[in-house]
């Protein structure tokens, strides 16, 4: 990989970055104006702007500007920050120079026309209902309020008011003013073939020169602050912000530090003390957040309300006891590994990597700077950390405590005023064998080999030696489609605990020693498999593995942590009730799968969960271990060599097992059905969707291309329903592609005064598939836009994993997902005019959650 920053004729810093053979590629433009910079009367302008440079430009006006990006099976984006925003196109490498003409001259020649205010004023304003409703995005609109100060008080979004009022001048002079030569860096990444050619096709476009940003000094107010709200949630959520050095300060590395010992992964002495060993919480997080000069620490917990007594003394032990013992060298060592790691994994992706780059260049003006801050983090001692703990209690506290509505806003405040103190207190007394296998190689990727290691149990390897990770999945048939309403979520429950030891080795040493490598080992379920998935660098194969089989074959399943699980899975279904979108997509998946499996929660249900025990779930697994088809890949630079005798000695003492054939669903579907669930919110959540197919009937395959069709921000749900009525934030088709069944629908997330309009017009557009169909050009450009999207979609060895696996699982063959795809390049028009107008002619079932 050739990493080159040049300034090119037009006087515009861009940053190339070469990774030849790469298949994706992706083209970034970052200018350092965000929200921080704007004034009260025109707070949210930043974002606003965003928006409207999607709006098109003199060659390419409207929706054309997405259109051609997406005809090519890229994709365009954009998101606004504090201190910066950029705009990118992610794309397959092959297209870099459409991409970067593009990108170019929607940044460089923006239409800004005055008739595309009204909606799009509209179209932000859903996205600030949106965020009003989000519990987890109004939290921190109050912590913004609570403790921030200047340019980082107000949410990016801006207010109501302004957001409904703002005008071409306002935007005009945002731009003109932060949007300009001092304050812009270019990224073009991928396999680059004719980096002159870019260079040409860059410097035909012009952006004017001006001044560089200049942002204040982020500060938290100076004096401790509390804020206790009510929401609409059954959990409370306590964030505590504190003052963070410059990034680029010695003194941010050891408090980093400090944090994420104290808060990050299931070591970490707050989830420990906090979730694990105590279930106070359901989940302690810690980090830092950045800004162009200063930043801040925040600490996040979630919890019964009534838990807060308990968890703010236990809080001050643990401080307390970091304070006397200091920290240990494991302690850092991890947290010092997951750095590390991260800047190795993010270059499995050259979208990842270019985005540290370019963010180093917004946040700092040095695209290095991320690489020098985890420099710093490696050189830092535990005596260090130490200092960085007493700096940062040094600071005041700001809290922000989010509760259940009813809840005594009085008494919490009162108990966090005590813990406020009492925090304060603390910190004013500190100073400072081999056998012949069957083997298929995939006819589509030659680095992928299928092995049958025993009847009923293969093994799948592609290797890649971009990088030293791996990842190694273990799939089991089996998690929904084999409960039914008495015993819905066992699988779920089972692969949560999966992680918490299994035979000869506990918890706690099994996630230290993850931890310290940086891997991950997690349970997953599904609709028709389970099983266990582990991500790590190839160093720690030999130890990780031993992790991996252990916890697949011998899982411990201990009782205290089985209670815990329960609880936390009973609060998250209770917490569901009050979230509209689940509970539309419930009522949806209970009509469109009636009866079948697909139609329960994969959770569960409270009345379910509450019977499991242990010995039920361990009895599961036994038997799933030794009778159902199993299906173990691995993708990573290790050599064969290695990789397949470990896997063999590990399964030695699994015996071979039945293989089945792929079951046909049958489904006493509802059709043509109306629900109305009540929900007193902002926004009202809506599915319109009926029945479809399996994953493997060619209906389905039809169903894709629709998709892709009505997908993207050039597609007629995104044009006419958001952009040219306003109707919502979010639309989008919603396609399910089950073993056994599946549905296909739309899903809009419009405002409760506009809820029938937006009915309407999804209507209009499936009533507009059912009696035209699509032209032949959008017929071809489905087939040329999925190509494209099928080159990006495929990048890390995850991504690997995940094709090849589940179809290997069901007998479908190794290269089923590949044949689907020619499938598609080879599709008949007339035949798929024939499907849409029999499939969109049919009654639709309509599900609302809002208010009445």
């Amino acid at each position: 990989m050739k990493i080159e920053q040049v300034q090119l004729s037009n006087k515009l810093n861009t940053l190339f970055i070469n990774s030849p053979g790469c298949s994706a590629g992706t083209v970034q433009i970052w200018f350092r104006a965000g929200s921080a910079l704007e004034k009260t009367d025109n707070e949210g302008i930043a974002h606003f702007l965003e928006h409207m440079f999607f709006k098109g430009t003199p060659t390419r006006p409207g929706p054309r500007l997405a259109h051609d990006i997406e005809s090519y099976g890229a994709e365009v984006n954009a998101f606004t920050s504090f201190d910066y925003t950029c705009y990118y196109i992610n794309t397959p490498s092959l297209c870099l120079d459409k991409s970067v003409d593009i990108l170019m001259d929607m940044v460089a020649n923006p239409l800004f026309g005055e008739e595309d205010f009204p909606a799009e004023r509209q179209v932000v304003f859903e996205e600030y209902r949106r965020a009003m409703d989000n519990p987890s995005q109004f939290n921190f609109i109050q912590v913004q309020k609570t403790g921030f100060e200047g340019g980082y008080a107000h949410p990016i979004l801006g207010r109501e008011d302004t957001i409904k009022n703002f005008s071409s001048e306002q935007l005009k002079e945002f731009r003109n003013k932060f949007y300009n030569l001092e304050n812009a860096l270019l990224v073009v990444a991928g396999d680059i073939k004719d980096k002159e050619s870019l260079e040409k096709k860059i410097s035909g476009y012009s952006l004017p020169h001006g001044t560089t940003s200049e942002f204040g000094q982020f500060e938290l107010k100076s004096k401790s602050t509390i804020n206790v709200h009510e929401k609409d949630i059954r959990q409370a959520t306590l964030t505590l912000s504190i003052q963070s050095p410059d990034y680029q300060d010695q003194k941010a590395a050891r408090q980093d530090l400090a944090i994420n010992c104290l808060a990050h992964g299931e070591t970490s002495r707050f989830y420990q003390s906090l979730v694990a060993q105590t279930s106070l919480c359901n989940g302690v997080a810690g980090s830092s957040m950045y800004f162009a000069k200063g930043g801040t620490h925040m600490l996040k917990m979630n919890f019964p309300v009534d838990n807060l007594p308990k968890i703010s003394s236990i809080f001050l032990k643990v401080i307390q006891d970091a304070i006397l013992k200091g920290f240990k060298s494991e302690e850092l060592n991890k947290i010092k590994n997951q750095y590390i790691s991260s800047k190795i994994y993010e270059r499995e992706s050259i979208e990842s990597y270019a985005f540290s780059l370019g963010h180093g260049f917004a946040q700092s003006g040095n695209i290095f700077c991320e690489d020098e801050f985890i420099e710093k983090i490696r050189l830092t001692t535990a005596d260090e950390v130490w200092d960085g703990l007493v700096e940062i209690l040094k600071n005041s506290t700001h809290m922000t405590l989010q509760v259940p509505k009813g809840t005594s806003l009085a008494k919490q405040e009162k108990i966090l005023k005590d813990f406020q103190n009492k925090l304060a207190s603390l910190a004013s007394k500190l100073k400072t064998k081999e056998v012949k296998t069957k083997k298929e190689i995939s006819k589509y990727d030659s680095a992928v080999q299928e092995f049958e290691l025993k009847p009923g149990i293969k093994f799948i390897y592609r290797q890649n030696k971009l990088t030293p990770t791996f990842v190694m999945h273990a799939y089991i048939k089996g998690g929904q489609s084999a409960e039914d309403s008495k015993n819905a979520g066992q699988h779920h429950l089972l692969t949560r605990l999966f992680t918490y030891g299994y035979k000869g080795t506990k918890y706690e040493k099994l996630k230290q020693e993850l931890e310290t490598l940086s891997s991950s080992l997690n349970g997953f379920s599904g609709k028709n498999a389970y099983g266990l998935t582990m991500h790590g660098q190839s160093k720690d194969f030999e130890k990780l593995t031993q992790h991996f089989f252990g916890t697949l074959i011998s899982p411990e399943l201990p009782s205290k942590f089985f209670n815990h699980e329960k609880k936390v899975i009973l609060r998250a279904l209770d917490n569901q009730k009050e979230d509209p979108m689940k509970q539309a997509f419930k009522a949806f998946y209970k009509l469109v799968f009636n009866q079948h499996p697909y139609s329960l929660d994969l959770a569960g249900t409270p009345e379910t969960i509450k019977k499991f025990t242990p010995t039920h779930l361990k009895k599961l697994h036994e038997k799933h271990l030794k009778t159902t088809e199993l299906v173990f890949t691995y993708c990573g630079d290790q050599d064969l060599a290695i990789v397949l005798p470990a896997l063999k000695d590990a399964l030695k003492n699994l015996g071979p097992r039945k293989v089945s054939k792929p079951k046909k669903g049958k489904i006493k579907a509802i059709r043509g059905k109306k629900d109305h669930l009540i929900f007193d919110r902002e926004q009202t959540q809506i599915v319109i969707g009926a029945p479809a197919f399996n994953i493997t009937q060619k209906q389905d395959l039809y169903l894709k291309m629709i998709s892709a069709h009505l997908s993207g921000q050039s597609s007629d749900l995104f044009v006419e329903v958001r952009d040219r009525q306003g109707l919502c934030y979010s639309v989008s088709p919603i396609h399910v592609s089950g073993l056994e069944a599946g549905c296909w629908g739309i899903y809009i997330g419009s405002g409760h005064d506009k809820t029938e309009a937006a009915i309407a017009a999804i209507m209009k557009i499936l009533n507009n598939v059912r009696d035209h169909g699509l032209t032949q050009d959008e017929f071809n450009r489905i087939k040329v836009m999925m190509d494209g999207q099928n080159l990006l979609g495929i990048q890390t060895n995850e991504d690997y994993a995940q094709l090849y696996s589940i179809p290997v699982l069901h007998n479908l063959g190794l290269d089923f997902t590949h044949h689907n795809n020619d499938q598609i390049r080879e599709a008949d028009y007339q035949e798929f005019q024939s499907f849409l107008k029999e499939f969109f002619n049919q009654n639709w079932n309509i599900v609302k959650a809002g208010r009445a």
